[in-house]
């Protein structure tokens, strides 16, 4: 019986794989640091053994020193990655969060690679105060929902507090508390004993330590203020496009109602033409006048195209057929009046095929194209706008394509490109977003190549109509 994983009580959530990723492999990296530090290539037992021997409290605070740098720098990768692997998932109990559970998380990494690392190397890695006080920072991140702060600057912030909380291993009045009982901490501390310099490695580790703290509250705060500015910020964002999408709905709102009253009126005088027409065709039949006939037929089809055309300018899913030739036709005529016109060169291959498309719409789409190719060009360059049509190569559809040698997109802008309010000028940056959705409307697609300072083709495929093309439209 399969089992409805999303109605257990708990159940995880989410997975950030970038933050699963990189603690992972920070983790692994863990297992190599022994190789390359350790307290041969760092001189700790050579400063203990050489403040034994000089009976020198100066060469004891250098060895104390040096083990909590060593500490520090073998600790990063395992402690950060933990912390990333720990921060990468969200638990939920009955859908509220649970960020409890993702602290027993990060102790278990910790102290599996505390293991693993000690059965690799011989080297006994004390679990301590300080692995579960880095465990708890997760928390601390979580609840303040520090999700505007980058990860470099986190992990940071955590390095800083680890090397901090490295210093109580040294500290000789921490002996009772379960930190620095590792064998080199355990020798610095005998060797404080020895030369009474207890109190001496106690001040000089709490000073260290208070110093780290400080650098962590500073940069702790700081990133507290850029979190609340960022999410200051995207909720400005936010609201600022909800803003804009209101007012361009209560503008469409409006220009659809007054479209509403532009095509009664207009559509009333033609009624009053229909209703002439066919009395006059009723009197000419009587009279067996076929050639008025034949003219009054073609007003009457003239006359029925034109009522179908203001239908699709309100109502844009209304779709008939028509001929690529009409369509390119009517996107010429508009155009001529630009100077663009004179550089713009028409390649119908299929000119009649037939189409399902919006007879007012589909043409402003070619028309934003063109014009898109006219803008982008440079004005150390002959222009060449090229509108093609042809039949695709394979399956069945029809082939649009407007393609110029302009200045060309860069990967960056080709990112948001079709995104409403994206423009490369000083635009209102709708005339792409108008583009894709009337494709969408219309079950095409809509493709775009471009390469910086060559030029740009967008393709549009849309699926060809056959006999039964009125039926289906």
């Amino acid at each position: 019986m399969k089992k409805n994983w999303k109605k257990l009580p708990l159940r995880l959530a989410s997975v950030n794989t970038k933050e699963l990723c990189i603690g992972v492999i920070l983790i692994v990296i863990s297992f190599f640091m022994p190789l390359f530090f350790n307290v041969h290539n760092f001189a700790v037992l050579r400063s203990i053994r050489r403040a034994l021997r000089m009976a020198e409290k100066t060469d004891l605070l250098a060895a104390a020193i040096q083990l909590v740098a060593l500490n520090s720098i073998r600790g990063i990768p395992h402690y950060v990655g933990s912390f990333f692997i720990g921060e990468s998932v969200e638990f939920r109990w009955k859908e509220r969060k649970v960020w409890l559970l993702n602290v027993p998380l990060i102790m278990v990494i910790v102290l599996l690679t505390y293991r693993g690392i000690g059965a690799i190397h011989q080297i006994h890695y004390d679990f301590g105060i300080p692995a579960m006080l880095v465990s708890f920072f997760v928390l601390l991140f979580r609840k303040m929902d520090y999700r505007y702060v980058s990860l470099v600057k986190k992990a940071s912030l955590i390095i800083l507090f680890l090397t901090a909380l490295q210093f109580l291993d040294v500290m000789p009045a921490m002996d009772r508390f379960p930190v620095g009982r590792g064998e080199i901490s355990m020798e610095i501390k005998l060797a404080a004993v020895i030369l009474e310099g207890e109190t001496v490695l106690n001040v000089a580790a709490l000073t260290g330590m208070l110093l780290f703290l400080a650098f962590t509250l500073v940069i702790f705060f700081q990133l507290r203020d850029e979190n609340n500015l960022r999410q200051l910020s995207s909720l400005k964002e936010q609201n600022q496009a909800i803003l804009v999408q209101s007012q361009l709905n209560e503008m469409k709102n409006r220009t659809y109602q007054e479209m509403q009253y532009l095509v009664h009126d207009l559509k009333s005088p033609l009624t009053a033409v229909q209703t002439l027409v066919g009395v006059l065709k009723m009197k000419c039949e009587s009279e067996s006048r076929a050639d008025d006939l034949e003219y009054l037929d073609y007003i009457e089809n003239t006359v029925e195209r034109m009522s179908e055309m203001i239908s699709e300018i309100l109502y844009e899913d209304q779709q008939s057929p028509i001929t690529t030739q009409e369509l390119v036709g009517v996107a010429l005529a508009q155009s001529s009046v630009n100077d663009y016109a004179a550089y713009l060169h028409v390649d119908n291959q299929i000119p009649e095929a037939v189409i399902c498309a919006n007879r007012f719409l589909f043409p402003r789409v070619l028309i934003n194209l063109i014009q898109n190719s006219a803008q982008a060009m440079p004005q150390d360059r002959t222009p060449e706008i090229w509108l093609r049509v042809e039949r695709m190569e394979h399956g069945d559809g029809i082939l649009f394509t407007v393609e110029d040698n302009g200045t060309g997109i860069g990967k960056e802008q080709m990112k948001t490109i079709w995104d409403r309010g994206s423009s490369g000028r000083q635009s209102s940056g709708l005339g792409l977003a108008f583009v894709q959705n009337v494709i969408d409307r219309m079950n095409g697609k809509i493709r775009m190549e471009s390469i910086p300072g060559e030029g740009t083709r967008i393709s549009v495929e849309l699926p060809e109509e056959l006999a039964e093309a009125e039926e289906m439209c």
